[in-house]
């Protein structure tokens, strides 16, 4: 089958689709992967066809917006904010995935919740659309709220996925203007056609985690599944280290990785100054990966090394322990490799996983990207290393995590319910 694998967002929520996408290749299947363009060169290195899709989502992410969605309010203020600011990008997005829909003629379309055309594409080429979801944010269930969300228990809980469709709903207009611009497709009612088929009927939805740490809600229809992670692993990664990570390895001593992605607060400088801070009081080493703007390093003591960018999947194995903003992508990463994790969030799905892990006690309570000081990341470290419950309960999960092959589940699911053919 011609199948296009869609997503927007940070490297983390583009690995897994290379993962699916590259089991999918070796059973036969022609893929296209449409992500961002700053995402070509890895895509293309894991032997798959590249679509473009502009880079101007990653605007949003500098300026330090995310510190102001701590609290439910700020975070309802902020969020209005953030929707304003996206729709000029979020209506080139659409015409970007549509292009790409167009020149791909898919006869199966996968696609990340963000991607507004996705069904619309696949209602074009008469095709199936299945969403691959990273994180729990679009069925309804009376377990959870979604992602970002208080819980405020069953009933509301179930209510609250409406916000979700409130939000979809603000990019309505534009969809349709391209629907009938570039597809020939009469216009979508409200709540149908981004995660609905246009007749109403429910897309199907694989969620790409694991069920210990997120349970299947009772109350799921079955048309919903949760796959494990689909993850890239050591064996098949392209990353080449540089020499000066694999020296700083070298050192037989308790070393730790602290990363926040593409998030920017409201003073990457300072953010850098507590972690070299923390570091030194907890005396451990650390490796700090500044990211597209997260953090900026100057200089640097002798027990920091500061890489612009790593692949996870290569680096987390050797690593004591790791800290990070909680992204779902970096979060499955750290917990596949076994390590105690901290979680520093900035807003959405990045609080959720952090307290699941402290829930878990797979690593300490999660520190808020606003209440990060020097002392409470330095008494943190202390405990991801220190903790011998943190290391063999990540040890313990990693091990199931790794057993479950996300992407052979989501490739199986498909196959039994008629969706992929061989």
């Amino acid at each position: 089958m011609k199948i296009l694998l869609m997503t927007i967002g940070s490297r983390g929520d583009v690995e897994p689709y290379i993962a699916l996408g590259k089991a999918l290749k070796q059973r036969g299947h022609y893929i296209d992967l449409c992500a961002a363009q700053r995402f070509k060169g890895l895509v293309e290195a894991h032997g798959l066809s590249y679509k473009p899709l502009s880079d101007d989502l990653f605007q949003l992410v500098e300026g330090g917006t995310f510190e102001k969605m701590g609290s439910l309010v700020s975070g309802v203020k902020t969020a209005l904010r953030l929707m304003k600011l996206a729709k000029p990008i979020n209506r080139q997005l659409i015409v970007d995935s549509i292009q790409a829909g167009l020149e791909s003629e898919p006869e199966l379309v996968i696609y990340h919740p963000k991607c507004l055309a996705a069904v619309s594409i696949a209602e074009k080429f008469g095709v199936p659309a299945v969403v691959l979801a990273l994180q729990p944010m679009i069925v309804k269930t009376r377990s959870f709220p979604p992602v970002g969300i208080p819980n405020f228990g069953s009933i509301i809980n179930r209510l609250s996925y409406h916000l979700i469709n409130l939000g979809y709903r603000q990019y309505l207009s534009d969809l349709n203007a391209e629907r009938e611009a570039l597809l020939d497709l009469p216009p979508l009612e409200k709540d149908k056609g981004i995660l609905s088929h246009s007749d109403g009927r429910p897309v199907s939805v694989l969620h790409a985690f694991s069920e210990h740490l997120v349970p299947r809600p009772l109350d799921w229809p079955n048309h919903s599944a949760i796959t494990g992670y689909c993850q890239l692993t050591a064996d098949n990664e392209t990353y080449q280290p540089p020499q000066s990570l694999i020296d700083f390895l070298a050192v037989d001593e308790p070393t730790v990785y602290i990363g926040f992605g593409s998030m920017s607060g409201k003073d990457p400088e300072r953010t850098t100054q507590i972690i070299i801070e923390a570091v030194q009081k907890a005396g451990v080493r650390a490796i700090i990966a500044t990211g597209w703007g997260g953090l900026k390093a100057g200089s640097l003591p002798s027990s920091v090394l500061n890489l612009d960018s790593v692949a996870h999947s290569w680096l987390f194995p050797q690593v004591t322990a790791v800290v990070h903003h909680g992204g779902a992508g970096t979060t499955a990463a750290g917990l596949m490799a076994g390590k105690p994790t901290l979680i520093c969030p900035f807003f959405a799905d990045q609080p959720f996983w952090g307290a699941e892990v402290a829930r878990k006690a797979l690593g300490p309570t999660p520190i808020k990207q606003s209440a990060l000081t020097a002392d409470k990341l330095a008494c943190a470290l202390r405990q991801l290393v220190e903790d011998e419950r943190f290391k063999e309960n990540a040890q313990r999960l990693s091990i199931v995590l790794r057993s479950e092959n996300g992407a052979d589940n989501a490739i199986e699911w498909m196959k039994q319910s008629g969706i992929l053919k061989d």
